[in-house]
């Protein structure tokens, strides 16, 4: 692998959200079950999860290797589709900074969600597509999860908390469109489960 200069104090060169790595994936399953199971089985650990209102039928698992609160995230709906990857930058005025460049360029429509406050993982957000729409977060101030006593944490899936501290909810368009991988069926979700969107709140149908 070839080694390339670090550039994280080469705060002159920095633009836009300023992204410092890529920190995890979102991927949209029809089955969380068998997708946990299978990453926990190589050794990722669940640091926050997102089950059905009537029980624990998970509808979303975070999961960690390396510390943070996820590196790779598993979501009911219709997959595999890629949701977002995100990039973590190195504090919350890079956020603003990122939203404030997209509308200096007419790209303002192109944020998909944010800036907001996640209540699973305590992240800074903000969502925007990239030129061939793929969702793309720049996501700043997670905590650790450490550990291995800790339990994870349990979020149900009606508490619009979870995803949105504070604010209104993310839109359907958030919710449930999401990037497919080539020549990989698509399947129907197994739990029949959805979080409140902003049509839901506004009454908008």
């Amino acid at each position: 692998m070839e080694v390339v200069e670090r550039k994280y104090q080469s705060f002159h060169e920095f633009t836009a959200g300023a992204p410092q790595r890529i920190d995890h994936f979102q991927v949209v399953t029809h089955d969380v079950q068998t997708a946990t199971d299978f990453w926990s089985n190589l050794g990722f650990r669940m640091a926050e999860y997102t089950a059905a209102p009537d029980g624990d039928e998970l509808w979303g698992t975070w999961l960690e290797v390396k510390g943070n609160t996820h590196d790779l995230v598993f979501t009911n709906g219709r997959g595999p589709r890629l949701h977002h990857f995100a990039f973590a930058v190195p504090d919350a005025s890079a956020i603003i900074h990122a939203a404030d460049v997209a509308g200096a360029l007419g790209a303002g429509n192109e944020i998909d969600r944010g800036p907001g406050r996640h209540g699973l993982s305590n992240a800074l957000f903000l969502y925007l597509r990239d030129p061939d729409q793929h969702r793309v977060e720049l996501f700043n101030t997670h905590y650790q999860y450490i550990d291995l006593e800790v339990p994870p944490i349990r979020w149900d899936v009606t508490d619009p908390r979870r995803a949105q501290l504070w604010g209104m909810p993310a839109s359907k368009r958030w919710f449930f469109e999401a990037s497919e991988f080539p020549d990989e069926p698509v399947n129907e979700p197994l739990l029949h489960a959805t979080p409140q969107t902003l049509e839901d709140y506004l009454g908008v149908h």
